[in-house]
Parts: C-alpha cells; sequence; structure tokens
C-alpha cells in the first residue's frame, strides 16, 4: 500500500462519516467507493470494511436489500423541521423556480434577438 493510500486508510472513517452526513442520503458501499475513490485514493476494501465498523458503533445506519447492503447517516442526529418551516421553504422554492423560469426567458429572448 503506497504512503498516501495507508494516511488515506487511517482517515477513512472520518471521511466516509462526514460524506454521508453531507449527502444525506442511502448509498450502497460501492456507490461510496466509486464517489470518494478518485478525491481521497480510498480502496474498495477499505471503504467496505470502514462502513461496516461506523454501521457498528452506531455511527450510521446499515439495511440489508436482497444481497447489498445500503449505509445512510443516522436520522436522530438531525433537527426536526416543523410544518410551518416547511412552508415557508416551499414558498422560497416556488419564488426561486418562477425566477429561473422569468430569466431563462430573458436569455432565450435575448438569444433571439441576437440571432435573427
Amino acid at each position: 500500500m503506497s504512503k498516501g493510500r495507508a494516511e488515506a486508510a487511517a482517515g477513512a472513517a472520518g471521511i466516509l462519516l462526514r460524506y454521508l452526513q453531507e449527502q444525506n442520503r442511502p448509498y450502497s458501499s460501492q456507490d461510496v467507493f466509486g464517489n470518494l475513490q478518485r478525491e481521497h485514493g480510498l480502496g474498495k476494501a477499505v471503504v467496505v470494511k470502514t462502513l461496516e465498523q461506523l454501521a457498528q458503533q452506531g455511527k450510521i445506519k446499515e439495511k440489508m436489500y436482497g444481497k447489498q447492503k445500503i449505509y445512510f447517516a443516522d436520522q436522530d442526529q438531525f433537527d426536526m423541521v416543523s410544518d410551518a418551516d416547511l412552508q415557508v421553504l416551499d414558498g422560497k422554492i416556488v419564488a426561486l423556480t418562477a425566477k429561473v423560469q422569468s430569466l431563462q426567458q430573458s436569455c432565450r429572448y435575448m438569444e433571439a434577438g441576437r440571432t435573427g
């Protein structure tokens, strides 16, 4: 194992835990390996072993789907969001979507005027 890979393997638990918490969605070990291999140089065996260790320690959750294990961040660590907060966010999404559509229409209009 090269020096870079040895260092990456040593910090693998922190890297994988942070990744799963930031993404907050389920991943198979293959998905995690594919997404982090280039950036961090983690080997597949290191990823699989580290995910299993994190699940045994209770830092992440693990579920079996057929023969495949899926790993995800423990949802208990995240704050609960109220219905009012969700409605505020929904309103912002609607407003931003309308703004994006308006800007896209303006861009199409300007491009049509430039080429026409």
